[in-house]
């Protein structure tokens, strides 16, 4: 009885009449069908902004790593990687045992200085669907899937089938030693920092939320493959005769809704009402 109920715990997030039951119970940030701009924080280019100077940063203190690099690289890497980004941008986040009791993981502000509304806190890694594909198998007791605004998935998981299926996509899409993304998310040693979003808990009564969820979709001309190594995103299945290099790149980016200050826990809302855009 027990595993059953933490199934259905892990579950009823994805389950829509349960969804629909509890949405009056719960703070519902309502969105427009498709998302856009009434669903930003800041415009997307600034987001786009902000991203590419955290990776043009990133490029600057780590070189290309051979593919599944041994552990004590990783860790050296993802030090060295959140100490560049707090010297240029005065913090970075981490993965900690979260302040609440039973919660598990969170994510905490580290640093000199807080954050500022509007700032880049995120990215939310995982694998990416369309609506039509098939997600079932590894949707099973599986609680980080996000579902964005125009039904596309994003599988967060980095355990079990989750975690395989998104390593199979990396070696499928490598290029020689250039990777087609960051897989070190998969492990407790990120190469990019803000690939942490899945840790990010849900608010609750005497904890708000503090970043939103954002949107992002770059096209193929916006980015360089060497840049792909610290994107946490990458497309499950291809078209035929397509490469991950031929398609726009979804990527789900927290942005802070407010301030946050050294130390502070990040929640979000996983309660979004999506909403048909008036004709």
């Amino acid at each position: 009885m027990g595993r059953l109920k933490t199934l259905w715990n892990s579950y009823k997030y994805r389950f829509v009449p349960w969804l629909t039951f509890n949405l009056k119970y719960r703070t519902v940030r309502a969105v427009e069908e498709g998302g856009g701009e009434g669903d930003s924080v800041v415009g997307e280019a600034e987001v786009v902004e902000q991203l590419f100077t955290v990776i043009t940063t990133l490029q600057k203190a780590c070189p290309p790593l051979p593919p599944r690099p041994p552990p004590h690289l990783l860790r050296h890497y993802s030090l060295r990687n959140r100490e560049a980004m707090q010297s240029s941008f005065g913090y970075s986040v981490r993965v900690t045992p979260s302040s609440v009791a039973g919660l598990g993981s969170g994510v905490v502000l580290e640093g000199q200085s807080g954050a500022s509304r509007g700032q880049l806190m995120a990215l939310y890694p995982g694998s990416l669907y369309l609506p039509q594909q098939p997600v079932l198998l590894p949707s099973l007791a599986n609680p980080f899937i996000l579902r964005c605004a125009d039904g596309v998935l994003v599988d967060g998981c980095p355990k079990r089938l989750s975690g395989a299926i998104f390593r199979s996509c990396c070696s499928r899409d490598r290029i020689g030693f250039e990777e087609a993304a960051d897989s070190s998310w998969l492990t407790d040693w990120h190469i990019n920092p803000l690939n942490v979003g899945q840790y990010v808990n849900n608010q609750a009564t005497g904890r708000p939320s503090n970043v939103a969820y954002q949107e992002v979709t770059l096209q193929p001309r916006e980015m360089s493959w060497g840049m792909r190594r610290f994107f946490p995103n990458l497309w499950c299945t291809l078209p035929p005769d397509t490469s991950q290099g031929d398609l726009p790149l979804r990527l789900v980016a927290l942005i802070a809704t407010t301030d946050i200050n050294v130390g502070q826990e990040l929640y979000s809302n996983y309660f979004t009402l999506i909403h048909s855009k008036t004709p």
